[in-house]
């Protein structure tokens, strides 16, 4: 729970409550009054802000889905390849060997690399893995070339799909605009606050509580555009709400051999 409300934290709060005492205290003190209507926040601010959120959200449940369904195949391939009669235990431990190099680079990729080159490489693994596999094509029937290819194919779609996941962010252009309005909101609603003397209890204090209101505010707007930035990319490892992939992937144990 406390590493929740910590992840939240960072340099943009710290910019944005200065922001909102400086605006407050220099309104109250020049009697600054705009006209503004709390209603634009839905349109200018809250309304684009959830849907940024939403789609980071979706973005990190599809990367479950594909992911698991990548494990998936990889489990596949070599159940098929234990299955076939006079298939050698050397050359099964070959080609798991050859899946699990094939995860490590891909999701090494996933979690660090932004290199094209690096992606094309992997797709090249990926090509000689079918070559290697297609040399053994006289111990298959055709059921069992039809599953081995079949298998093959959705294995390499889903990391297609994680890598479109990975490259297609969130549209930047959103999110840019979401976090230059927060950054304008203290302008917004701290007239309001004052000209209309909403929540102007003092507390012994020289300091009306509407300005904890008007520092609350710019902490929510803000807070919440940290949790969209941090579930963003759902690979990287940096947030708690991060693909587990440590946890997911494939290992020596799944070895029919083991």
């Amino acid at each position: 729970m406390k590493n929740a409300i910590l992840s939240t934290l960072n340099y943009r709060i710290l910019i944005i409550i200065v922001e909102t005492l400086v605006i407050f205290f220099v309104y109250k003190t020049y009697q600054v009054n705009v006209e503004v209507d709390f209603f634009i926040f839905s349109i200018a601010i809250v309304f684009p802000l959830v849907f940024s959120i939403t789609s980071a959200y979706q973005r990190r449940q599809d990367s479950i889905i594909e992911f698991s369904k990548f494990r998936n195949k990889i489990i596949d391939v070599s159940n098929l390849m234990y299955a076939v009669n006079g298939f050698k235990k050397e050359d099964y431990n070959k080609i798991f060997n050859v899946l699990l190099n094939i995860q490590e680079e891909f999701l090494n990729y996933m979690i660090n690399g932004n290199d094209p080159e690096i992606y094309d490489q992997i797709r090249q693994k990926r090509k000689d893995l079918f070559k290697e596999i297609v040399s053994y094509k006289e111990l298959f029937n055709e059921r069992e070339k039809d599953s081995i290819i079949g298998v093959k194919n959705e294995m390499f779609l889903s990391m297609e799909k994680l890598n479109g996941i990975k490259l297609h962010n969130t549209p930047i252009s959103l999110r840019r605009y979401c976090l230059i309005f927060i950054y304008i909101s203290p302008l917004l609603f701290n007239t309001k606050l004052i000209s209309e003397n909403q929540f102007q209890i003092y507390l012994g204090i020289d300091i009306p509580v509407s300005v904890f209101f008007s520092m609350l505010i710019s902490f929510i707007l803000m807070a919440l555009y940290n949790i969209q930035d941090y579930i963003e990319n759902p690979f990287d490892q940096k947030g708690l709400d991060d693909l587990k992939i440590n946890a997911l992937k494939i290992s020596n144990r799944e070895n029919l051999y083991e």
